[in-house]
């Protein structure tokens, strides 16, 4: 049996919902969670969309979470720059998830970091030509994350982390990268909720970033197969979750299995 969980950590995309459809059995699974008093932490490395814009279209969806209960790979950077005294940056970032970055100056005259993320449709030649400038006169490169794509309704698409790797490959500089599956990610997560890694649960969609990612920050990984899970991706992986659900909706029996407490 695996050891004691007490928390949670919650990819959202592909695990919670897909697009705008719930994924059978979530809205139930966090019922379970706020019924027990189980601490969760929903994490994502969503680059398109602010903390704000996540959290109303989950409210939408009806799902019972506090803003506060959402951690993305934005925030986590925001910190990360702070943390080191970053005043002047370059964006190639798209959507709301700009506004977050609203306490940096912002411009294209010799910023010390290139903020990267996806950009999807909003991705052109003179974006990239444009970093790619700025990086080779000096600018570092801080990638909010580097997935290679993430899945939609209408099917998988493209994610940030080809635009990193072009940028790396056109440069020959390494980018900084600040979410999923980076250890340190999971481990601020972890100090969000105050409770020890060991002690904690990943569930995600993500063979590479949730669950490798998880499991190198300590955590007890659980992927479910729903959102990007692809069965012959898993078969030919060295990644090995310790557990594993057909969705997020088999996680409170799971639970309940493990633990004697809860109802």
């Amino acid at each position: 049996m695996p050891r004691q969980i007490f928390g949670l950590l919650l990819d959202i995309d592909g695990v919670l919902y897909i697009g705008n459809h719930r994924i059978p059995g979530a809205l139930e699974a966090l019922t379970f969670l706020h019924k027990n008093k189980i601490p969760f932490l929903l994490i994502t490395n969503t680059t398109r969309r602010s903390r704000v814009t996540i959290w109303h279209h989950l409210k939408r969806m009806g799902f019972p979470v506090e803003q506060s209960q959402i951690f993305t790979a934005s925030l986590a950077a925001i910190d990360w720059l702070e943390n080191h005294s970053v005043r002047q940056i370059s964006v190639m970032l798209s959507g709301s998830v700009v506004n977050e970055f609203k306490n940096f100056r912002i411009s294209n005259s010799n910023p010390e970091y290139v903020v990267i993320g996806d950009l999807g449709s909003d991705l052109t030649f003179e974006k990239l030509n444009n970093a790619f400038r700025l990086i080779m006169k000096g600018a570092k490169i801080l990638a909010l994350q580097k997935s290679r794509y993430w899945q939609t309704e209408e099917g998988l698409f493209i994610d940030a982390g080809a635009i990193v790797a072009a940028l790396e490959f056109a440069t020959r500089k390494r980018a900084i990268v600040i979410g999923k599956p980076k250890k340190d990610f999971f481990l601020k997560a972890a100090q969000r909720l105050n409770i020890s890694p060991e002690n904690l649960a990943i569930v995600g969609d993500d063979l590479e970033t949730d669950i490798r990612g998880g499991k190198e920050a300590g955590l007890f990984a659980i992927a479910v197969k729903t959102g990007k899970f692809r069965e012959d991706v898993f078969k030919k992986s060295k990644i090995k979750p310790d557990a594993i659900l057909n969705s997020i909706g088999e996680l409170p029996k799971f639970l309940k299995k493990i633990r004697g407490d809860l109802k």
